[in-house]
């Protein structure tokens, strides 16, 4: 459902800047916000991104030898 929204703001905004009845700083807002609105249709489908990797460099039970 959020990317049929992301494209119906593409598509009604390049409609409307061809007809010249918004600016180009009007589209490229509406572009910016097409833009996150597909980002949270991806963050939905491919869920949470995974985190990093957490290297352990030293160990207290050992003190100071690495």
């Amino acid at each position: 459902m959020l990317f049929r929204l992301a494209s119906a703001i593409l598509r009604g905004a390049t409609a409307l800047f061809q007809r010249r009845m918004i600016s180009g700083a009007e589209l490229r807002t509406a572009l910016s916000i097409a833009r996150w609105v597909e980002w949270a249709g991806a963050r939905v489908v491919l869920g949470r991104a995974s985190q990093p990797a957490f290297i352990k460099t030293r160990d207290k039970d050992n003190g100071d030898i690495d």
